[in-house]
């Protein structure tokens, strides 16, 4: 995409060529020439906790106990998992996928 934009290609043909927002393109572009690089800075996030495994736990107690709160899910794992999960997530019984993809973040 970079390479595009450099040989003067207009922003909106290189994003459809791309089937992407031209914006997506724009910022690009601005990114690479204010730090000439087009390579993207990886694991910029919070450092993770829990392991893949600590994760299928949790999903896995989620949905077999339905009321069951985080802090129980927590105590069950040890103390590994305390204070990952929000306190309420899971007291009402309200399984939604939203919910079960942050506790596994």
């Amino acid at each position: 995409m970079i390479g595009k934009l450099e040989e003067e290609r207009p922003v909106t043909r290189v994003a459809a060529e791309f089937g992407i927002n031209k914006s997506v393109v724009s910022r690009a572009w601005k990114a690479f020439q204010t730090t000439d690089t087009d390579v993207r800075k990886v694991g910029g996030g919070r450092p993770r906790t829990t392991t893949a495994e600590d994760d299928r736990y949790i999903t896995l107690q989620t949905k077999r106990g339905r009321r069951q709160s985080a802090s129980a899910i927590a105590q069950q794992r040890g103390d590994k998992c305390r204070g990952l999960l929000w306190p309420d997530a899971f007291t009402k019984g309200a399984y939604s996928p939203a919910v079960l993809n942050a506790a596994s973040r």
